[in-house]
């Protein structure tokens, strides 16, 4: 009895930690969500006609023959003086996807429009060395990138232009929107997150003087800023929150155009989303490791300092996530079978119940902001954000060890996210997929197990907080195991 007491002591104290450090992120997440109801629509100012800058379009590119076409069409529908816009395709494609760019070059009227193949004869550093690549025979004063799987609006480049009016200002990002949003429940999960970042994130950074993030995309750099701050360095798989960070520590402003939107395609799969999210996660502590100190030797204010800390520890939220669901079904059956006199509920109401309900008033209010349709996505919140959470938890073991590789140091290839464009789905089990970073299928299924363990005991002994967290961990790791192809839409 007194080993299982001390058992039951050493998982509740470390629970209890770990949901206090939980506690804190989410609270500075309820902190950005009240600053972003600050200022949100830059009031932008009309440009002169007579007196426009020139104008570089980077199309980072890498074996993207099902999107390719759609983007490079989007593009030539760029409202701008062809004069003053040239687009870099910056090609480091190894499959068909140069021969369908190179003749859809072939069937343009080249005196409309200036586009230019740039083939590199290697990856060097993968979409930072092509972007910097492109940059070395670039003529734009002004640096606008766009993904594979984004659709670039008409007036994208009218609109972002405007706050550069600003010569401090080294940046604008624009906020991202899905072609795809309500093909499935995990395109609709998916929204949920980024919908949180950008509606709720990026905003309450912005109105608090923190720093706001290049997305990587949609959106519009000065050149002489990113001159200026070092250029792109493929040191990080996040190349683009990298030089964020080094732009606003030296003093450049970014500006965030919540109401200009970008549509983009969100990923199909299980699998091609944890692909996505092992690079962002990777990317994020490898920055953590690399601008910390840069950040705080700085001379940009204390409170930004702090938010900025917390910004670049936002993916190391997936070490609290896997301890916490691996901790709190032994919890909640320690505190029914009362081993010991520990107030197990009382720190219950305070750690989990809170949490819960801070995220959930983060999520419902993120994507509310986002909506163009809001009694859809009310009606669709609670399935929406419970997908969400399972996928999360499917994806946590493997985020972990991106996270701790990426505090390591240690270097992994630039793995892309694959896109199928949404009348190319059935060719997702044809091959075109991702090479996957590692395999950790025994440790998943290790999860499953203990996860299965715990559902079983809290039906058994009738403990609902045991088998809801139980069923968790079985629902998320049978996700990764079992349905990671799977694209669970609507109709199919």
């Amino acid at each position: 009895m007194l080993i299982l007491i001390n058992v039951a002591n050493i998982i509740f104290y470390s629970w209890m930690i770990i949901n206090g450090l939980l506690f804190v992120h989410v609270f500075h997440e309820l902190i950005l969500m009240f600053l972003s109801f600050g200022k949100r629509t830059q009031k932008l100012k009309d440009l002169d006609q007579r007196n426009l800058p020139m104008v570089t379009v980077q199309l980072p590119l890498y074996n993207e023959k099902f999107v390719v076409k759609r983007l490079l069409e989007s593009v030539t529908k760029l409202e701008y003086p062809k004069g003053k816009l040239e687009i870099q395709i910056l090609d480091d494609s190894t499959d068909e996807t140069s021969q369908i760019i190179k003749e859809f070059i072939r069937n343009l009227n080249q005196d409309s429009f200036h586009f230019i193949h740039i083939q590199r004869k290697d990856r060097v550093a993968y979409k930072a060395g092509a972007l910097a690549y492109g940059m070395e025979t670039s003529k734009g004063e002004f640096i606008a990138i766009f993904d594979a799987d984004f659709i670039p609006e008409a007036h994208f480049i009218r609109e972002t232009l405007s706050p550069f009016q600003d010569s401090e200002v080294g940046m604008v990002q624009t906020r991202w929107t899905y072609l795809n949003e309500d093909s499935s429940i995990l395109t609709r999960a998916q929204s949920i997150m980024l919908n949180t970042h950008f509606g709720i994130e990026q905003l309450g950074r912005k109105n608090g003087g923190g720093f706001i993030n290049f997305n990587g995309t949609a959106g519009i750099w000065r050149r002489k800023c990113i001159d200026q701050s070092g250029g792109w360095q493929g040191d990080t798989l996040t190349e683009d929150l990298d030089l964020s960070f080094r732009a606003q520590s030296i003093g450049w402003k970014f500006e965030y155009l919540f109401d200009v939107g970008s549509p983009s395609e969100l990923p199909v799969t299980f699998e091609a989303y944890r692909t996505q999210q092992f690079r962002w996660s990777k990317g994020a502590a490898e920055c953590l490791r690399k601008n910390t100190r840069m950040l705080w030797k700085s001379d940009v204010r204390k409170g930004s300092k702090i938010m900025g800390t917390f910004h670049l520890l936002n993916s190391s939220v997936y070490l609290l996530v896997i301890a916490i669901l691996l901790l709190s079904p032994a919890v909640f059956y320690f505190d029914q079978i009362r081993v010991t006199d520990i107030p197990y509920q009382e720190v219950l109401t305070v750690f989990g119940a809170s949490v819960i309900y801070m995220l959930l008033l983060i999520f419902f209010v993120g994507n509310l902001r986002s909506s163009t349709n809001k009694l859809k996505t009310s009606l669709l919140f609670i399935p929406s954000v419970l997908a969400y959470f399972a996928m999360t938890t499917g994806i946590s073991l493997y985020m972990v060890f991106g996270v701790v590789e990426g505090y390591m140091g240690k270097k992994s290839a630039f793995v892309r996210t694959p896109k199928f464009g949404e009348s190319q789905v059935k060719n997702i089990k044809k091959g075109y997929d991702f090479k996957k970073e590692k395999s950790i299928l025994i440790l998943e299924l290790i999860c499953l197990l203990y996860g299965a363990f715990w559902t079983l005991i809290g039906l058994i002994f009738m403990n609902l907080m045991t088998f809801i967290y139980g069923l968790i961990i079985l629902a998320g790791f049978s996700l990764s195991l079992f349905f990671k192809n799977r694209t669970f839409r609507w109709s199919s």
